[in-house]
């Protein structure tokens, strides 16, 4: 079983893989088959939109969240600006 969270204050619906539509309300939770599981919430999981959580602790993980490496220092570096003398 997968559990899908709503993370918006607003209702979303989703395809399914198979026939039918999930509904979800603002922060609403529910759990579907894994065999539910589209590709249209797998993309809504990793824009931040859903959180998807495999309930059985099988092989789908929750998507990952970005974390700070060490390209953000050279990334700064790159924003910064030269004064004129």
């Amino acid at each position: 079983m997968i559990e899908i969270r709503n993370l918006q204050f607003q209702p979303l619906t989703f395809n399914l893989s198979g026939q039918g539509t999930l509904h979800l309300g603002p922060r609403e939770r529910k759990s579907i088959a894994r065999k539910d599981l589209s590709a249209e919430i797998k993309t809504a999981g990793k824009r931040g939109l859903v959180r998807i959580t495999d309930l059985t602790g099988g092989a789908e993980p929750e998507p990952e969240k970005p974390t700070a490496t060490e390209d953000a220092g050279t990334d700064e570096a790159k924003t910064t600006s030269k004064r004129r003398k």
